[in-house]
């Protein structure tokens, strides 16, 4: 068995391949294209190598070069093989030559590859979160310039009737009428990512189950079936809150066990949904069980605490729904 460690960058890659016993076969550094990815793995069967990358922001192109020529390839998790790596590590030795030894002692930490659909539909609703917040900041910048010019809006949000006088306004200053034609722009491209994502919701079985809970529509439905990926992998709902990082950290010394802040190192994108969503819920004029949990929670905790954990049993509830395809039922 050969093993390949690839040290990707945006546009050079540093490849080693070693063998069963460590030795080095060949060790070169060349531009990324698909025919010089051919040449580097010219002469070696997809059946008796294995490749191993960090998952950097350019590792998915590369990935699918190569997994359609049939190479075995492992995605490595960029901050869990670098400690393993720096515990190992006694001569200065390369990222790739560190890769392939990794990989040849079966000690990469991996990170989860997604089907090719789960990847597109999270390149659509990530994108969307950057159309949110760069609309947000030209808001922001619209607000900033008003005040700058001691002007103030005739309403506290920038609705039909504030805008109508924004565009009275910009006939004296200029610098109103470019934000509000940037305004108008991202606007429009937001709403044409929102009717794609709206179409594909409306086709999707996963997206119809979660429409079933209060405070979930389309959007979110999306955002929570890209970012989960395929549920499988997920064995219980501890296993997803804690990816979610929707579960305190732990310190355990003998007999001593100390809960700590929720985990930083987690998917931010499934966080943020899922507390947005919980907020939602408990302000459902409906009772429902989150509701209840959250008031019972918070007279004791605080609301910050309360949707929190409110948000980690959502997170329960939408694994237990995904895994045995079964609505949500309101108790």
């Amino acid at each position: 068995m050969n093993y390949v460690g690839l040290d990707i960058h945006k546009r050079f890659t540093y490849g080693v391949i070693k063998d069963k016993q460590g030795s080095v076969l060949k060790r070169e550094k060349f531009d990324n294209s698909e025919d010089n990815f051919s040449s580097f793995l010219d002469g070696y069967s997809s059946d008796e190598t294995k490749v191993v990358m960090e998952s950097t922001g350019v590792w998915e192109y590369i990935f699918e070069i190569l997994d359609g020529k049939g190479f075995d390839v492992k995605l490595a998790n960029p901050f869990r093989t670098r400690a393993i790596a720096e515990a190992r590590k006694k001569t200065d030795i390369t990222d790739a030559e560190t890769l392939a030894d990794l990989l040849r002692a079966n000690l990469i930490v991996e990170s989860y590859i997604p089907p090719k659909e789960i990847r597109k539909l999270r390149e659509l609703t990530r994108e969307r979160r950057v159309a949110v917040k760069q609309t947000t900041q030209i808001k922001n910048r619209i607000h900033a310039i008003l005040t700058k010019r001691g002007l103030k809006l005739p309403s506290k949000t920038l609705c039909k009737k504030a805008l109508e006088w924004l565009l009275q306004e910009s006939e004296k200053e200029p610098i109103l009428k470019h934000y509000l034609n940037l305004l108008e722009k991202h606007q429009e491209e937001l709403r044409l990512i929102d009717s794609t994502i709206v179409d594909i919701a409306s086709k999707n079985s996963k997206a119809t189950l979660l429409m079933t809970i209060p405070g979930i529509a389309e959007i979110r439905a999306m955002q929570l079936i890209a970012e989960i990926g395929e549920i499988e992998r997920f064995k219980t709902s501890e296993r997803l809150c804690s990816y979610s990082g929707l579960v305190p950290g732990i310190r355990q010394s003998g007999k001593t066990l100390k809960f700590g802040r929720l985990v930083k190192q987690a998917n931010k994108i499934i966080k943020t949904t899922l507390v947005e969503a919980s907020w939602n819920i408990v302000s459902t004029k409906e009772p429902n069980q989150f509701q209840k949990f959250y008031k019972r929670l918070m007279k004791k905790k605080g609301k910050q605490k309360a949707i929190c954990a409110t948000a980690r049993k959502l997170g329960g509830a939408i694994h237990a729904m995904l895994r045995k395809n079964q609505e949500f039922m309101l108790l």
